[in-house]
Parts: structure tokens; C-alpha cells; sequence
């Protein structure tokens, strides 16, 4: 005869159920605050990840670096021009009104781990490249007056810089822009090619090398050879010590036509921050501090950013 095993004193205050037959023990636990407590453990577990994914960084980031990448000018195509501002250049017939989209981008892509910067760039050329296929299909050629618009609140305006949020999981950039058709006859764009010219600063002499921010010799020796570069040509400082700077046509037909534009890569691609445009042509704009504040910058010329042409 079989007997049946006494509840050992680890169970104490269990109720047990033997089933004979089929040799299970099914246990009921009288005291519940376990169960409490193992439930506060899940739900806090969850309400502190949720905490750590909440992070949301805003930063502003060049729009160079956006087409620094070729592969990116091809996909966006040699037929669509980029202009970032407001300002919505003349001779650009619009299409229809402002349009909003949003590009994503998340972080370890295809198992490899990127800094937010890297994220925050994908998000933009996805944006981008959405932008670009609506536009096609729509019957446009231009994206112009291109505004950073996130959560469809806040307008950042600004023809260099635009403006992502990123977080654990994923980062973001909005755009609010408008289609617009520009005339080209034989492949090139039959209005004059807009240019970045802020207004003259009078912060110093354009021949003044000495009052050049933030140079150490070598930079002052660039400068005073840019100064003998014909025009179109523009001269980048940076906040760190580095520069950039660009005259004529474009090497690459794929680059912006724009010196300034170039130039302002040029800088961004040594791996700067805060660049700034020191002087176009024979006329310094630097203005101090002014990269730092990107409102400062909303009601200058737009920003054209010409792929391929």
C-alpha cells in the first residue's frame, strides 16, 4: 500500500492536491504577497525601461553632410533640385501646398552600432528620398523651402542646418516642404542658381588675415591664398580650429555648385562643429556666435542644394 507524503516544512501554509492516478502535485499558495511583490517587480521593471527608452536629444546637423555621400545624390537623381529655407527662390513655379513627412532611421543598423549623428543622417535622407518620389510623382522637380518641422509644432528654419530627435530606439527628422517645377532647357536649370550671400558683417577686412577667428598659422596661410581664388569663392572658420573653403565650378559634377555650400562640407567633413561662413566672394559675413542660435539664421538667402547638375 502506498502511502502518501507529508508536506515538508518548506510548504508550510500550502494546500496540496494529490492525484494518485496520475502521480502530480498541484500546490496553492496561501500567502498571495509573493505574488504581489513578483508582480511590482515586472511592473517596475517595465516603468524603468520605458524610462530609459523616453530619451529624446535634439540636435541640429548639417545639411552637407545630408549629400555628402554619392550614393545618396544618385538615389536622390541629377533632375531634382534641394533648396533648405523658407525662401523660396524665384523663378520656381509651386505645385501644391506645404507637405510634411517623416523620415526614421534606428540605431545598430544591420548589427553595426552608430552614434546618433550617423542615425539622425539616415533619418534625414530617408525623408529625403520620400520627399523625392512624391515629388515625381506629382509632376516636380524642386523641393523648395525645405523647414525642419518635428512633432508638426515647431518650425527650425535654416539653410544649413536642419534638426533630428533621437532616441534609444530610433531617431527622427520632419520636414515641411513645398513641390515646385523649374523650367530647364537642354538639362540645366534655365533661372539663375540661387547662392548662399548673407549680408556683409563688417567684422573685419577681407584682407585683414589677422582678424580671422579661430585660425592657428596654417589656417591663416590658407586663408591668404584663398584670398588670390577667383570667384565664385567662399572661406568656412569652425569654433575649433578647423576650416573649409571652395572656389570656382565644382571638381564633381555631383557636388553643389554653390562654394559656400561646399565649403561649409568641406569643414563638416574634417569633423568640425558649428562652421560658419567667414567670407564670400570680397565681402566677410562672419557674425560671432551666430551659428549658435539657428534662428539668427532664418531670414537668410536659401541654401541650394543641386544634385548633379
Amino acid at each position: 500500500m502506498r502511502r502518501s507524503r507529508k508536506p515538508s516544512s518548506a510548504c508550510s501554509g500550502c494546500n496540496l492536491i494529490f492525484n494518485r492516478d496520475k502521480r502530480t502535485i498541484m500546490i496553492k499558495s496561501s500567502k498571495t504577497r509573493y505574488l504581489a511583490v513578483a508582480l511590482a517587480c515586472v511592473f517596475t521593471g517595465m516603468c524603468w525601461q520605458g524610462v530609459a527608452q523616453a530619451r529624446n536629444t535634439k540636435m541640429l546637423l548639417p545639411v552637407s553632410d545630408v549629400f555628402a555621400q554619392k550614393a545618396m545624390q544618385q538615389a536622390l537623381g541629377a533632375d531634382m533640385s534641394i533648396v533648405f529655407g523658407s525662401a523660396v527662390p524665384e523663378g520656381v513655379a509651386l505645385l501644391s501646398e506645404e507637405i510634411v513627412v517623416r523620415g526614421e532611421a534606428r540605431p545598430n543598423y544591420r548589427g553595426i552600432s552608430t552614434t546618433d549623428e550617423t542615425v539622425c543622417r539616415m533619418a534625414a535622407q530617408n525623408a529625403l528620398l520620400d520627399l523625392t518620389r512624391q515629388a515625381r510623382s506629382r509632376g516636380a522637380n524642386a523641393l523648395v523651402g525645405v523647414v525642419s518641422f518635428y512633432d508638426h509644432l515647431n518650425i527650425m528654419d535654416s539653410p544649413t542646418q536642419y534638426e533630428c530627435h533621437a532616441g534609444m530606439t530610433r531617431s527622427v527628422v520632419d520636414f515641411k516642404v513645398k513641390l515646385g517645377k523649374i523650367d530647364r532647357v537642354d538639362g540645366n536649370v534655365a533661372v539663375a542658381v540661387q547662392r548662399l550671400l548673407p549680408p556683409a558683417s563688417g567684422f573685419a577686412d577681407i584682407s585683414d588675415v589677422r582678424h580671422v577667428p579661430f585660425l592657428d598659422q596654417q589656417g591663416r596661410e590658407a586663408y591668404q591664398l584663398w584670398l588670390t581664388r577667383t570667384t565664385p569663392r567662399a572661406f568656412v572658420v569652425a569654433e575649433d580650429g578647423h576650416w573649409g573653403q571652395a572656389w570656382g565650378s565644382p571638381p564633381d559634377q555631383a557636388l553643389p555648385k554653390d562654394p559656400a555650400v561646399r565649403a561649409l562640407q568641406n569643414c563638416y567633413n574634417r569633423g568640425a562643429r558649428n562652421c560658419q561662413l567667414y567670407a564670400v566672394d570680397g565681402t566677410v559675413v562672419y557674425q560671432a556666435g551666430a551659428v549658435a542660435n539657428p534662428a539668427q539664421q532664418s531670414n537668410r538667402p536659401a541654401t541650394r542644394v543641386l544634385i548633379g547638375e
